[in-house]
């Protein structure tokens, strides 16, 4: 099966599963990622290994009809940034990370924590004009437990994609075909700065999932005098605070903020940026 192919490394599994299931990926599409915590360097480097042309411009309509007149059969979307041109002549394999039709949107993951919900998934489904309203091809779900952040539910959902994507692979016109309609769904708005933003006023429980919901991403703690920049922290309740926004410094860097309830352990990184 001849296939183009549209994302960034975070779901990279997807790309490997599907060469591996005998996919021929005749272009990648990607976009400018910050490289912080956005990556494209391990597609890029598979697009130059295999000699597969790369591009981090948005994909067009004419793209979609050129790579169909060249013999593409299918296109598989994986966490692409750009909106992708429908054309119903050509098959678009969307692979988003919630149990559809709840959770269309951007960035689902992190608002499952903060909703305290006990399970997510992952769904494969058509591409339409609609954000995530395509009929679902296929979907598993996956637990969701209180010890879960943001960095876990990313490995599941790599995991369980790529698992999809073998299966989609493998029987592409059948699953296709029975591609079923989701009916009435939920979006999800992306987080915005204020969805992981800790103050004065945020509870216990608010801070302790704010910090799973975007482990290895920018949280912010706000103090009156300061802002201070939180990458992974990790809640640890202590019943007798220092006062809020208290800032410790460890011999080995790393730092310790003062929340209500308890205090934020910065963990892997050594140091935080105030603003």
């Amino acid at each position: 099966m001849r296939i183009a192919y549209l994302g960034y490394d975070i779901l990279l599994p997807c790309l490997r599963a599907l060469e591996e299931s005998g996919c021929s990926v005749m272009e990648l599409f990607s976009f400018p990622t910050d490289n912080e915590f956005e990556f494209n360097r391990e597609l890029r480097h598979f697009a130059g290994e295999k000699g597969i042309p790369f591009t981090e411009r948005p994909i067009g309509l004419d793209d979609i009809h050129r790579l169909k007149g060249a013999g593409c059969e299918a296109v598989f979307c994986a966490g692409y940034l750009y909106r992708v041109p429908v054309d119903h002549s050509l098959p678009i394999v969307n692979i988003h990370p919630s149990l559809l039709p709840v959770g269309r949107g951007g960035w689902p993951m992190p608002v499952t924590i903060l909703r305290g919900l006990t399970e997510s998934g992952v769904t494969l489904h058509k591409m339409e004009e609609g954000f995530d309203t395509g009929d679902i091809l296929l979907q598993q779900a996956f637990p969701v437990g209180p010890e879960d952040d943001l960095e876990t539910m990313t490995a599941k959902i790599r995991t369980i994609a790529a698992d999809l994507c073998r299966r989609m692979a493998a029987d592409f016109d059948r699953l296709w075909a029975a591609g079923r309609p989701q009916g009435a769904g939920e979006y999800w708005p992306c987080p915005q700065k204020p969805d992981y933003t800790i103050t004065a006023q945020t509870p216990p429980q608010e801070t302790e999932r704010i910090l799973r919901a975007f482990f290895g991403f920018d949280c912010y703690l706000k103090t009156k005098e300061a802002e201070y920049r939180i990458v992974r922290g990790v809640f640890r309740p202590e019943p007798h605070a220092r006062p809020f926004g208290t800032v410790e410094t460890r011999p080995d860097g790393t730092r310790r903020y003062a929340v209500r309830g308890g205090i934020i352990e910065t963990v892997g990184e050594k140091e935080e940026s105030g603003a």
